[in-house]
């Protein structure tokens, strides 16, 4: 019994978190004026539950990424989002286009999109 309990002290149930999250850049664009970068980009992580999410990020120049900080979706870890791509338009506007999951579970998560950061207009093209 003692050596069950033992055992069972060192198993890790923490699952991680946003400190062991693994990030891929898929696209980033810096501001025409250089202040600002937006990034396109996948995240996993979370241990034996996981996640697997893609989502986009706006940032001042050099700031980290924040892959928990992104522009798409009320609970930024549900994968609802794809295909994301930045575009600046100006100094003062940012496109994002996306491919979204359509599935009426998402529905309230897909409503929310950051409309506007740092001073920054953020225009949405959704496919």
């Amino acid at each position: 019994m003692f050596t069950s309990l033992f055992l069972l002290g060192c198993i890790d149930f923490s699952g991680g978190g946003p400190s062991t999250d693994k990030i891929k850049i898929i696209g980033e664009e810096k501001s025409p004026n250089g202040k600002f970068i937006a990034t396109s980009f996948s995240c996993s992580g979370g241990g034996a539950a996981g996640y697997f999410y893609f989502n986009a990020n706006l940032r001042k120049a050099g700031e980290k990424l924040d892959q928990r900080d992104g522009l798409l979706g009320k609970h930024k870890t549900w994968n609802a989002f794809s295909d994301i791509k930045v575009k600046w338009i100006d100094d003062k506007t940012l496109e994002v286009s996306c491919k979204q999951t359509d599935s009426p579970d998402y529905r309230e998560n897909n409503a929310v999109k950051v409309e506007s950061k740092h001073g920054i207009k953020i225009h949405y093209k959704v496919e």
